[in-house]
């Protein structure tokens, strides 16, 4: 059980430094090798059964949509892993990534490094701001403990209004032997309607930023659990 805490640990200076250094050089050689790299880094980490199996965040876009998994080796159970999911988000526990790119980004996030019984709070029908300008993202399933998926019911008019793509985006802890556990992480994304090439641009051009601060997520996640902080 999650203890109250006195005061929030913060990602320390000089680990915001280094893994800001770090982004930068990710970064650059993601977006320059991306037209290669992209066969490997789609879905790093991940095992083909993990690709293959039909998740539960899949049902929240049609079935003519991509998708990538990504995922990592945890040496804590899933019970330790859970709470860091569960504050994930602006205004809770942060995003777990590269802070100096968010900032950069307009988002006035600060990473917290410890697990906050304050911050534990997380439903069905709630949102999660990833950005201050922009609406939340809907949960729209969760079960505590093995999984969150954000996105919404792709038959609701909210799923088609303005002409947005249908997408999800969620989160799955698989229970492994000996206290360990994977941590997976599996977007998918309606595949435009129109040949619009500006859509197609653009959604070609988050792929690699996307993999860019997911792939620091799932790490910053494994090393909090298997720290054991609290």
């Amino acid at each position: 059980m999650v203890q109250a805490r006195q005061y929030m640990r913060y990602r320390s200076r000089v680990r915001f430094l280094l893994e800001g250094l770090e982004g930068i050089v990710v970064l650059g050689c993601v977006l320059l090798t991306w037209p290669v790299s992209k066969r490997w880094l789609a879905n790093w980490g991940s095992r083909a059964d993990e690709r293959e199996r039909k998740w539960p965040g899949d049902t929240f876009v049609p079935p003519n949509h991509i998708a990538y998994t990504r995922g990592v080796d945890v040496a804590a159970a899933a019970e330790n892993v859970w709470p860091w999911i569960a504050q994930f988000g602006l205004n809770r526990a942060g995003f777990y990534s590269y802070e100096f790119f968010e900032r950069l980004m307009g988002i006035p996030v600060i990473n917290v490094e410890s697990i906050e019984p304050t911050l534990q709070s997380v439903s069905v029908g709630g949102e999660v701001k990833l950005h201050p300008k922009a609406p939340g993202i809907p949960v729209a399933e969760l079960q505590p403990g093995k999984h969150i998926c954000f996105g919404v019911d792709r038959d609701s008019a909210a799923s088609s209004a303005n002409g947005e793509l249908a997408r999800s985006w969620s989160m799955y802890i698989e229970p492994g032997a000996n206290e360990t556990c994977r941590l997976l992480l599996r977007g998918c994304v309606e595949l435009p309607r129109s040949q619009a090439w500006l859509k197609r641009l653009a959604l070609a051009f988050e792929e690699p930023i996307d993999f860019v601060m997911e792939q620091r997520m799932l790490r910053t996640v494994r090393r909090l659990a298997e720290s054991g902080r609290r």
